[in-house]
């Protein structure tokens, strides 16, 4: 019998997970059918979860490497794996974390613009305010079922190029003010990967075409990029395949940047808001992992 129950929260696409992280954690059988899970609904959402940030690095480990965050501003100041988005301040004034208020980027996959991008993501809310904040995904699957067969088969088995000075110029005003940083990330060589990825293990196709970074599609014409990127981001962020999450308190939520885009709405930054993150490096053999 299966340990672990769920319920959809749209289609297979995004589900909740009953289940209390710390009671399966270190259950061979249970992470293995949460993979499983997890291989078919590449958003999970877990509700009322009580967890330090030890066991939340150690619950991230069971599914890939967690990445080290070369942000050392938003980074925790006792796990060098975990990173903040927060409203509250230091007693220096200094935020703690980053992304503190206004709006968010634009439907976005992390680390596109990056060569080798970390691409499993856990959100944990340990305080969540009151109004704005929802997180929406978009499942890229149906996005790439959902494009013209003719698209289809102009854009699949190419390579897209991906800039961080696009995301840049879209990011809201709170993020990165610090130059150096903000020169660092603007010096990266662009990146490419495939703007359609294959999940090893089930075969489902999704389009990995970042609204905020891919600038061409190597191959295509500068007249079939013009045309065609358009179509790709318009179904990347269709309202019919997203899932909208009103965030509690104690929500962890977990998703495969391979097959999802994301974004949240407005935060009011008088409201009081600490959410932790981890991202973590997945296996190409058993997801979809960009790579060129």
């Amino acid at each position: 019998m299966p340990k672990i129950q769920t319920s959809s929260l749209h289609s297979d696409f995004a589900v909740q997970v009953h289940t209390s992280i710390m009671d399966i954690v270190d259950d061979e059988a249970a992470i293995a059918e949460l993979k499983a899970i997890w291989r078919q609904s590449p958003v999970m959402i877990f509700r009322r979860q009580s967890l330090d940030e030890p066991e939340l690095v150690r619950f991230t480990q069971r599914f890939g490497h967690c990445e080290t965050s070369g942000r050392k501003d938003i980074q925790s100041p006792y796990h060098e794996q975990i990173i903040y988005f927060s409203t509250l301040k230091y007693s220096d004034g200094r935020f703690v974390g980053g992304f503190a208020g206004g709006e968010d980027v634009d439907w976005h996959s992390d680390q596109t613009f990056q060569v080798r991008p970390a691409t499993g993501a856990i959100l944990y809310g340990t305080e969540v305010p009151r109004d704005g904040g929802d997180i929406y995904w978009a499942n890229q699957y149906a996005a790439w079922d959902q494009l013209p067969a003719d698209v289809q088969q102009l854009i699949d088995g190419r390579t897209g190029i991906y800039r961080y000075a696009k995301r840049y110029a879209m990011l809201n005003t709170l993020e990165l003010q610090d130059k150096a940083k903000a020169n660092a990330l603007l010096n990266l060589p662009d990146a490419k990967h495939p703007v359609v990825l294959t999940h090893p293990g089930t075969g489902r196709k999704a389009l990995y075409a970042d609204p905020t970074t891919l600038i061409a599609i190597e191959g295509l014409s500068d007249e079939q990029n013009a045309r065609v990127l358009p179509l790709l981001f318009e179904a990347g962020g269709d309202p019919a395949h997203v899932y909208r999450h009103k965030v509690q308190n104690g929500d962890m939520m977990m998703w495969d940047n391979g097959c999802t885009m994301h974004r949240r709405d407005v935060m009011q930054i008088d409201q009081p808001r600490l959410m932790k993150r981890t991202t973590f490096r997945l296996s190409e053999a058993e997801y979809c992992v960009p790579h060129a």
